[in-house]
């Protein structure tokens, strides 16, 4: 095999690790958020990272986009996210990449169904990928009636 072809290959497998590494960056986030790992989403963000879901938060920094996770179970009783259709576009130490949300989230005895959208953009750091900006576009939060959110002692049932 020639050097030039062995170069093409090299750049080509690169950019395929580059791009598996930022789905999981992504999915080791919803895992974060699915199992109530709220000090670990920090991890996945540069320190200068923004993280804007409005109407809910803008924050800019890892410190404070640490206190905002870690307030997140003062607000809701269930977190559960599925992500979807994540495509990412490499451009050597930079990445964008767009994956759609169906969620679920329950508290104070209520369910919400959930849909929106992730906008992200990735940077290469020193320990290999993190997320340097997260915009959610929420389509819609619709209530569930009468839901599976029935709090009885601090434990969650399913609805009869």
């Amino acid at each position: 095999m020639s050097a030039l072809n062995l170069e093409s290959l090299d750049r080509r497998l690169r950019l395929l690790e580059d791009i598996e590494a930022i789905r999981d960056l992504r999915m080791r986030y919803h895992y974060c958020i699915n199992e109530g790992e709220w000090g670990g989403v920090v991890d996945l963000y540069t320190e200068d990272a923004h993280v804007a879901i409005p109407p809910v938060v803008d924050v800019i920094g890892k410190e404070a986009i640490d206190r905002f996770y870690r307030t997140l179970p003062d607000n809701v009783d269930i977190v559960k996210q599925f992500i979807h259709n994540h495509m990412v576009e490499v451009r050597g130490d930079e990445a964008e990449g767009v994956s759609y949300l169906d969620a679920r989230y329950g508290g104070d005895g209520k369910s919400l169904l959930v849909a929106g959208r992730f906008k992200e953009r990735y940077r290469r750091v020193g320990d290999g990928w993190k997320i340097s900006e997260t915009l959610v576009e929420l389509f819609f939060s619709a209530p569930v009636e009468p839901g599976w959110m029935i709090a009885d002692n601090n434990q969650i049932k399913p609805f009869d």
